[in-house]
């Protein structure tokens, strides 16, 4: 049986600092760590897992809730989180609610009752939850509880797009949001009629600058029936502010004829794979999904080891993708 001293050894540290290093408590200089986690994995060392918990009255396990596991806002978090919490020696139990206000209950309390170290929460909306008897640490929302949370800068990222799409000429720009329960919903909104308004555009107006805002659940079917509702007066830009959302507006577009983005630019939100393929390449501002879920990972081993997060809600900066979609005004 591999014991801890083999795995010092091995990487050649003191016990010390191997304990320290598996077990993420304490400081290790260097890159101590590297070679300590490096040595167990080639040793196949596993301590005991049971003593261990029973000593530190901890499971060593941590808990991931989510609406679902098919958006790549989701996976993308959720692999970087897991990774981090893996090299720290944690498992990741993950539970889906469908956005469903009851399902997330019941996760917080299977959780809960799993006795998990620490959860990292993606809220459905504001939170009527109890204070949780663990560590909590909300990702990509944020529900008004006294926790830490990591988001995108949404509000900075969406007005810098709208800003982009604004310079490129256009004087007839429509965003689709969506629920204003969400935070994402109300901090893209909030950014992209702070661009719109700075640039002097009104909202509905018939003639000269305007914009218009279209509301509709985040889903490609809540997408393409925001989409079918402009085309009676077909704005010269639309900014879908969802993945999900773009692919609704797309999928509309091809069946009404509409060419984007020959009689219709578009400019969205997120970054899947697809969005660089198809056709000309989709503008889009890209959240930074993998550090975000770092950061929700790093924060939540903070927690569970007694320490303080600095903020109680962490704005991460994205990125802007152009790409063929957005082109310059025709007018």
């Amino acid at each position: 049986m591999v014991k801890l001293t083999d795995v010092a050894r091995a990487a050649g540290v003191g016990y010390g600092t191997a304990s320290r290093a598996l077990s993420g408590k304490g400081p290790v200089g260097g890159d101590a760590r590297a070679r300590v986690l490096e040595a167990a994995r080639e040793l196949g060392y596993t301590g005991d897992a049971t003593a261990r918990a029973l000593r530190e009255r901890r499971t060593r396990s941590v808990g991931l809730i989510v609406p679902d596991m098919t958006n790549e806002f989701y996976t993308a978090s959720a692999e970087v989180l897991q990774e981090v919490l893996r090299d720290a020696g944690h498992h990741l139990f993950v539970a889906t609610t469908g956005n469903h206000p009851g399902r997330e209950q019941e996760a917080l309390q299977e959780m809960a009752a799993r006795r998990v170290d620490g959860i990292v929460h993606v809220p459905s909306g504001p939170s009527t939850a109890a204070a949780s008897p663990v560590p909590v640490v909300e990702l990509n929302r944020y529900s008004g509880r006294s926790v830490p949370a990591i988001v995108s800068d949404d509000f900075v990222g969406v007005k810098e797009l709208t800003e982009l799409v604004i310079a490129s000429g256009y004087t007839d720009v429509a965003a689709i949001v969506g629920p204003d329960t969400y935070s994402t919903s109300r901090e893209r909104l909030a950014g992209f009629k702070a661009a719109a308004e700075q640039a002097g555009f009104t909202e509905k107006a018939t003639t000269g600058k305007r914009f218009r805002i279209m509301s509709s659940d985040f889903s490609a079917e809540g997408g393409a029936s925001a989409m079918q509702t402009l085309l009676s007066d077909l704005p010269q830009a639309v900014m879908p502010l969802s993945s999900r959302l773009v692919m609704g507006v797309l999928k509309a577009t091809r069946e009404s004829g509409i060419r984007v983005p020959e009689d219709l630019s578009l400019a969205g939100y997120g970054d899947p794979d697809w969005f660089e393929i198809w056709g000309p390449g989709i503008t889009t501002f890209a959240p930074p999904l993998a550090e975000m879920g770092a950061k929700a990972a790093e924060v939540l081993l903070d927690l569970i080891n007694g320490l303080e997060p600095a903020h109680v809600v962490s704005r991460i900066p994205g990125t802007l993708r152009i790409r063929g979609t957005l082109t310059t005004s025709r007018d």
